[in-house]
């Protein structure tokens, strides 16, 4: 029987916490995407150890499963080195027989009120569709760019380090690898604390990919303070390519001393022509490392964070303003109102203010704000927000101004 868009109103939502149910909510997903292997079927427990920290989501007609919404608990880093805690939102799906009748809508707004009963300051997503997110609240709060690199030409500017350098076995090595990705102190804003769960396809796709990885990590045993995770690209002969190429999977690096030195590694490689990075910063200083930045090409421009905040007092309070002066904002929240109101942001921090407002922000365009995605002005001039005049914006910039840009670097 055809269901109408109306009839969405009969689904019944609940959570779905036996493991049974987890797999038949991961099934749903997998059919919604049509791109997604049953990589169950290879091994039951990875998709058990994937599933395990998931709070999904199930929305039942007549106590048939039409659609889900899954998250991960987990931290995001600030501007400023704070964190707040983070539902990493992800398989996101509705059946496809059941497609266009609202459920998805319903599940993603009701996913945002239970996070925000149970203490989530945001939710975060990657988002397959740009059109989708906005309408909740989403914004986006990082970007990334690919950097490929032509070794054959490119020289290093400097001398980097080799001494600290050790090459590990990059299947063996996880328990390593997680412990220096957690005790990074120098994250990026955007940043997320990584479980078990994404650890766990990360080794899976190693073990049944069909290409070498490799890995190398810097510092001494017992106080590494990075890692490169790579691997080899096989679209052609290896042996016989005259375009040898590495992907990097994952670099971690604590300070700008271990950064150069594992982007140094792939330099002293002589079997290597060109190196991939898929994600990188929109400002990293991989340009200046180079002594021709034209050997680095740097392409694919895309959103990376989406950041919707559910608790923004607890949200303002914990990221750190600049600029001169307090501005006066006046917030639109319509999924939760109690976010909305007028705040004064600035040197002094956070606070509800009775003054009238010199700007206007939809709860989307401030989380892009919050995490310094996008300069006020820049917003601003292309009527996403509205401000009284362009000091006003421009004073914005100054209160959401970051060293540097957001990037979180991993996909979930």
């Amino acid at each position: 029987m055809k269901v109408s868009r109306e009839d969405s109103s009969r689904m019944d939502i609940r959570s779905l916490n036996g493991d049974e149910d987890r797999r038949k909510a991961f099934a749903v997903f997998r059919q919604a995407m049509l791109g997604i292997g049953d990589f169950g079927r290879n091994s039951p427990e990875t998709e058990a150890r994937f599933l395990a920290e998931g709070k999904p989501l199930g929305g039942f007609e007549d106590d048939i499963l039409r659609g889900v919404v899954n998250g991960y608990d987990s931290t995001i880093t600030l501007p400023g080195g704070r964190r707040v805690r983070h539902l990493a939102v992800t398989h996101v799906g509705v059946s496809p027989d059941a497609t266009r009748r609202g459920i998805a809508r319903r599940l993603i707004a009701e996913q945002l009120r239970r996070a925000r009963a149970e203490g989530f300051v945001v939710a975060g997503l990657r988002a397959s569709d740009t059109g989708i997110y906005g309408r909740y609240g989403y914004g986006v709060a990082s970007w990334s760019v690919r950097h490929e690199i032509d070794l054959t030409r490119a020289k290093l500017a400097v001398a980097t380090p080799r001494e600290s350098l050790r090459i590990v076995d990059a299947r063996d090595s996880f328990p390593l690898f997680r412990q220096i990705a957690d005790t990074d102190p120098t994250p990026r804003a955007a940043t997320l604390s990584r479980w078990d769960g994404w650890w766990a396809m990360q080794e899976y796709r190693m073990i049944h990919g069909t290409t070498p990885h490799h890995a190398v990590v810097f510092g001494p045993e017992g106080n590494e303070r990075g890692y490169l995770r790579f691997h080899i690209d096989l679209s052609e002969n290896w042996f016989t390519s005259s375009r040898r190429t590495v992907i990097v999977d994952d670099l971690i690096a604590h300070d700008d001393e271990a950064w150069r030195a594992l982007i140094g590694h792939l330099f002293t490689q002589d079997i290597l022509h060109r190196v991939i990075f898929p994600s990188r910063p929109v400002d990293d200083p991989l340009p200046f490392l180079l002594h021709n930045p034209r050997t680095l090409e740097i392409s694919g421009q895309r959103d990376e964070s989406w950041i919707r905040p559910l608790d923004l007092e607890a949200l303002l309070f914990a990221r750190r303003f600049g600029g001169t002066r307090q501005v006066t904002v006046a917030v639109e929240d319509d999924l939760f109102p109690d976010n909305g109101g007028i705040w004064s942001l600035g040197p002094r921090g956070a606070a509800r203010s009775s003054e009238q407002p010199e700007a206007r922000i939809a709860i989307q365009e401030l989380a892009t704000l919050i995490f310094g995605a996008h300069q006020a002005s820049l917003l601003a001039a292309s009527g996403r927000i509205q401000a009284i005049n362009v000091d006003v914006a421009e004073a914005l910039d100054r209160v959401f101004a970051t060293s540097r840009r957001p990037h979180s670097g991993i996909s979930f």
